[in-house]
């Protein structure tokens, strides 16, 4: 007869939050994964986190190298072995970076997790190891506030606890979709303790999102690419 056992481990996707997931395991298989149910503050899950068993699962999860065997986009592959995919890349990376240089390598992660041994911060050092990598070309939206960061604090990131927003008299949320996009686990819960203690809230957004709705006081649904008009 098989044990079950709780593993307790953190959610790995790259919101910031690392929320709490129990994992139930049998006989080396996930039979259902629980979040945290303790006392608040709680770092709940999102469903992200609780469809791990899913994506263990799935029949689409490739769990082996594949190579293409047509031409692109005919979705022709074959299973090939973890030694020739290895050398097949690294001689390709070499060559690549030998006729073009490096800044033609281009990297651009989406997997949702940032993790150093696991995640793109791996491969980034890998690449760094390598001679170098192009990671964005042109202006990301974040570019500013990086370097007037920097500039100003010498660091980043900074900013106050979230805690912090419960002593302010207006919160203007500016395109920002917290209830969706989630950066914190604890954000949410805290906007929603500021607005029942009578902090203004107004969002600025075209799209009526989900936050808009649980949180905003007022909703300004201005055009897109009007944000310097706005201003």
């Amino acid at each position: 007869m098989s044990q079950t056992k709780t593993i307790i481990t953190a959610c790995s996707h790259d919101c910031g939050g690392r929320c709490v997931l129990k994992v139930h395991v049998a006989n080396g298989k996930i039979l259902r994964i629980e979040t945290d149910d303790g006392n608040a503050p709680q770092l709940r899950a999102c469903l992200r986190g609780r469809a791990y068993r899913q994506r263990v699962y799935s029949a689409d999860r490739l769990q082996y190298p594949m190579k293409r065997t047509g031409e692109r986009g005919e979705g022709k592959f074959e299973r090939t072995s973890w030694d020739e995919a290895q050398d097949t890349i690294a001689k390709e990376l070499v060559r690549i970076r030998d006729t073009y240089g490096n800044a033609s390598i281009m990297y651009i992660p989406g997997a949702g997790s940032q993790a150093a041994l696991h995640g793109a911060q791996a491969v980034e050092r890998l690449l760094a190891k390598f001679g170098g990598y192009t990671r964005f070309w042109g202006v990301p939206s974040f570019e500013g506030a990086l370097f007037a960061s920097m500039a100003s604090y010498g660091t980043m990131m900074t900013g106050n606890d979230r805690e912090d927003l419960l002593n302010s008299k207006l919160i203007i949320m500016w395109g920002w979709n917290p209830a969706v996009t989630i950066w914190d686990t604890g954000t949410i819960p805290t906007l929603i303790k500021a607005k029942e203690k009578g902090v203004r809230i107004v969002c600025i957004d075209p799209r009526l999102t989900e936050s808009v709705a649980v949180l905003g006081n007022e909703w300004i649904p201005i055009r897109p690419s009007t944000d310097a008009a706005m201003l």
